[in-house]
């Protein structure tokens, strides 16, 4: 996790409300809002300055606002 990161809480209509659940291994960029009842997968890069607002499957790379995935296996 790296500088200026927002982990939390919000509500919506598609997921509810709540707090955002981070899995192992989870790479943040510097400045990423990371918010709502979502589920953040393990092995997951979010890139600097996204918001992700939804939940984001392991192995993948997000970047962007709304974030969107970027790359969907990690090599390794």
């Amino acid at each position: 996790m790296r500088h200026q990161v927002t982990i939390g809480w919000a509500k919506s209509s598609k997921n509810g409300e709540g707090t955002p659940n981070l899995k192992n291994n989870v790479d943040i960029g510097a400045g990423a809002k990371i918010i709502g009842n979502i589920t953040i997968g393990d092995n997951v890069v979010v890139g600097a300055n996204s918001l992700v607002c939804n939940n984001v499957e392991a192995n993948d790379v997000v970047g962007g606002v709304p974030a969107r995935s970027l790359k969907k296996e990690i090599k390794k």
